[in-house]
């Protein structure tokens, strides 16, 4: 056997437990081969269950040691990993989560594994500069009908039904724990990063459809309709100015267009 298919036959016992090598191996017969390759095999889950404890330090606090490890490495057996960069392992271990924790505490602690995760997307997404709210001084009157805008690449959503947030800040020691794990009302949080540090907030559901609309494509006019159907027809423009005024000191937007053409 050549040594690539030897090495191919290890890399496989290694990711998927199926004897390939032994009979390859010089010295084989000897008695402690199992145990030689059982510390490269259990050595490489132990690596895995390691790196997700990164990106869900506070699922791990939260569940304790002992039932996150287990979690990991039921996770990895079901889950082998498909990436070069061990970074992007483990996206959906929300879902196991919840699997394995049935009822209003699963839906919780699975609410909080997104909600971690979602943090590290934004943390690694692209950099790009925030929109300077002198930008807009030039814009005509007869133009701001048809100003469109681009939101941040780091900017992201996601509506949660449980106090998961809380329990992320009880695990970062910004507050203390939360009676239970349990369902809250729900609500819209925006997450995004300035700089190299990570904000968010959680937003009213008006809001929370005037970003969803400017992230499709709305323009500013565009934007007007749709609260016009929430709002008093004289406030529609000076609400809508205002989430504007809001998401520029927040630094939520790229940039803007007129007519297609780059602000």
């Amino acid at each position: 056997m050549s040594l690539v298919s030897l090495q191919r036959d290890f890399q496989q016992e290694v990711l998927t437990r199926a004897p390939r090598v032994a009979d390859d191996l010089a010295g084989a017969e000897r008695g402690d081969l199992p145990a030689r390759l059982g510390a490269y095999v259990e050595g490489y889950r132990g690596r895995l269950a390691e790196a997700l404890g990164v990106p869900y330090g506070a699922l791990r606090k939260v569940m304790g040691p002992d039932a996150f490890d287990d979690l990991a490495r039921a996770y990895i057996e079901r889950n082998p990993s498909r990436h070069y960069n061990i970074r992007y392992y483990g996206a959906d271990l929300w879902q196991l989560v919840v699997e394995r924790n049935p009822g209003e505490a699963g839906a919780a602690l699975g609410e909080l594994a997104r909600w971690e995760w979602l943090l590290a997307d934004v943390f690694d997404a692209p950099d790009d500069a925030p929109l300077p709210m002198e930008a807009l001084a030039a814009v005509a009157p007869t133009d701001w009908p048809n100003a469109a805008f681009t939101l941040r690449a780091s900017l992201r959503r996601v509506v949660l039904a449980t106090n998961a947030v809380e329990w992320w800040r009880w695990a970062n020691d910004l507050a203390s724990a939360p009676a239970a794990l349990a369902p809250a009302p729900e609500a819209t949080w925006l997450a995004w990063r300035r700089g190299t540090q990570t904000f968010f907030r959680s937003m009213s559901p008006l809001e929370a459809g005037a970003v969803e609309a400017v992230a499709g494509g709305a323009t500013f006019g565009d934007l007007c309709e749709k609260l016009a159907a929430d709002v008093e027809e004289t406030e529609v423009a000076l609400r809508a100015a205002s989430f504007l005024r809001t998401w520029l000191s927040e630094e939520l937007i790229a940039s803007f267009a007129i007519a297609g053409h780059a602000g």
